[in-house]
C-alpha cells in the first residue's frame, strides 16, 4: 500500500494557515481565571510539539488554549478563533477530520461574520477546511474552496504573497489528485515561476514547488521531466540545508519513491535505507515522517521479494502508527494494510483477510467510502479474493470499489480505468 494520497509523495509545500496571536491587555486583567496560565504558552508549546510529530500531547494544550481563551475573550474574538483554527488544524493531523471539520466550518462561519469574506483569517479558513475535504476524498466540495481562497487572497494580497503561493499549490495539489493534470499543470507552472522570481531558484520554497510538480509530471506519464526534477530538488537541498535536514529528508524520500515508481527498487532500497536511518536519528522513531519512510521500505522490499524483513518493518511502523497516531488514524489503517499486502505474499491469506477486513472498516467511516486510500485497499482485497477463486466475495468488494470510485475520480482518471477493469474480469 503507498503511502500519501494517490502516490507515494509528501506535498511538501502544502501548508495549513497557522494563526498564532497573543491574548489582549484586557484578557490578561481578568480576574476571573487566575489559576490558567497564558494561553500563548500553551500554544506556544502546542505548537512546538506539533512541529515535532507530537500530536498526542499537542492536542491537551491546544484545548486548553482554546478554551481559556473563550473563557476570557468569548467564543468570536480573532485569538479564540486562531485557537480554534490552531486547533481543527491538530486534529487533522491526529486523523480526526470529523471534528476537524465541523471546527473549521464553525471558525469560518464566524470569521465570515466578524471579520468579513476578504479577511485573510477568513481565508485561511476556506484553506483550511478544503485542505480537510481533500484528505477525505471529497475533491469536489474542496476545489472550489481552494479556488476561492486564493482568487480572493490574490485580490486582497498580492498574486505572489507566500499565503497566495500556498493556496495556489494547493489548488494544483487537488486537480491532481482529481486527475485533471492538464488542469493542474500550468497552475504549477506559475507557482514555480512566482517562487522563482521571490526568492531564487536554490530557495526551499521554490524547491518544494518544484517538488509538487515534479509529482504531477510523474503522475501524468512524464517521467524523466519527473526525475531531473527530484534529483535537482534534492542536491541542491543538501547543498543548501545539510544532508540531516528535514526537509532534505522529505527530498530524499521522494527521490527514493521516483525510483520505486519506474522500477528501479534497488535504487529505491538504498535511498529508503539512508533516509530511514537519518530520520530516525534526527526526527526520533515515532515521528509520522520516519514511520511513512519505513513504510514505504517494506513496500519496496515487498516488490523485491524480501519478504520477511518487509513484514518485521511493516508491523513495526504499525506499532509506531499506533502509539504516534492512535489505532483509528488513516496512517494507521493504511499500514494495517501494508502488513495485509505482505502476508498475502507469503500466502497467508487469512491473516491478511483479518487485516483488510480491519483496515476497511476504519477507512470506510473516516477518510470515508471514497477517499483513495479506501479505495486502494479495496482493490487490492478484491484482487487476493479473485486469486483465491472466492469470486462472490471479490466482486463485492469490487462493487463497492467502483461506486466509490464513481463518487469522486472522472470517467479517465487512471485509478478509476484500472478499478473498472478490475470489476469486468469478476463478470
Amino acid at each position: 500500500m503507498a503511502v500519501i494520497g494517490g502516490l507515494i509523495f509528501l506535498a511538501v509545500y502544502s501548508v495549513k494557515n497557522k494563526q498564532k496571536s497573543a491574548p489582549s491587555p484586557t484578557a490578561v486583567a481578568q480576574p476571573a481565571t487566575p489559576a490558567l496560565k497564558d494561553p500563548v504558552d500553551f500554544e506556544d508549546e502546542a505548537l512546538r510539539l506539533q512541529s515535532a510529530g507530537d500530536y498526542a500531547a499537542a492536542e491537551p494544550l491546544f484545548r486548553q488554549c482554546l478554551d481559556a481563551r473563550r473563557h476570557v475573550l468569548g467564543p468570536e474574538h480573532i485569538d479564540t478563533l486562531a485557537s480554534m483554527n490552531n486547533l481543527a488544524n491538530l486534529l487533522h493531523d491526529r486523523g480526526k477530520n470529523t471534528e476537524a471539520e465541523k471546527l473549521h466550518r464553525t471558525c469560518l462561519e464566524a470569521r465570515q461574520r466578524t471579520l468579513g469574506a476578504e479577511h485573510p483569517h477568513t481565508l485561511a479558513s476556506l484553506n483550511n477546511l478544503a485542505l480537510v475535504l481533500n484528505s477525505q476524498g471529497n475533491f469536489t466540495e474542496a476545489e472550489p474552496l481552494y479556488r476561492q481562497a486564493w482568487e480572493t487572497m490574490k485580490r486582497v494580497s498580492g498574486a505572489d504573497a507566500p499565503d497566495t503561493l500556498s493556496m495556489l499549490n494547493n489548488l494544483a495539489d487537488v486537480l491532481s489528485d482529481m486527475g485533471r493534470y492538464s488542469d493542474a499543470e500550468p497552475l504549477y507552472k506559475q507557482l514555480v515561476d512566482a517562487l522563482e522570481l521571490k526568492y531564487g531558484q536554490d530557495d526551499p520554497n521554490t524547491l518544494a514547488g518544484e517538488g509538487n510538480y515534479a509529482n504531477l509530471l510523474l503522475r501524468s506519464g512524464k517521467r524523466i521531466d519527473a526525475g531531473l526534477i527530484y534529483k535537482r530538488c534534492f542536491d541542491t537541498r543538501v547543498r543548501v540545508q545539510g544532508a540531516e535536514h528535514p526537509e532534505t529528508l522529505r527530498a530524499m524520500s521522494n527521490l527514493a519513491a521516483y525510483y520505486d515508481e519506474i522500477g528501479d527498487e534497488g535504487q529505491a532500497e538504498t535511498t529508503y535505507r539512508r533516509c530511514l536511518t537519518s530520520k530516525q536519528k534526527v526526527l526520533g522513531a515515532d515521528h509520522p515522517d520516519t514511520l511513512s519512510t519505513m513504510e514505504n521500505l517494506a513496500c519496496t522490499l515487498r516488490k523485491r521479494g524480501a519478504l520477511a524483513e518487509a513484514e518485521t518493518d511493516a508491523r513495526t511502523a504499525l506499532v509506531g502508527y499506533q502509539r504516534a497516531l492512535g489505532p483509528s488514524h488513516m496512517d494507521t489503517y493504511r499500514c494495517t494494510s501494508t502488513l495485509a499486502d505482505i502476508l498475502r505474499d507469503k500466502g497467508d491469506t487469512a491473516e491478511a483477510a483479518k487485516l483488510y477486513d480491519s483496515a476497511l472498516a476504519g477507512l470506510r467511516e473516516s477518510p470515508g467510502p471514497t477517499h483513495p486510500t479506501t479505495l486502494s485497499v479495496l482493490y487490492e482485497y478484491s484482487v487476493m479474493r479473485k486469486d483465491a477463486r472466492q469470486l462472490p466475495e471479490a466482486r463485492r468488494l469490487g462493487y463497492e470499489l467502483l461506486a466509490g470510485a464513481r463518487r469522486s475520480l472522472p470517467q479517465n482518471h487512471p485509478d478509476r480505468e484500472k478499478y473498472e477493469r478490475l470489476v469486468e474480469s469478476l463478470r
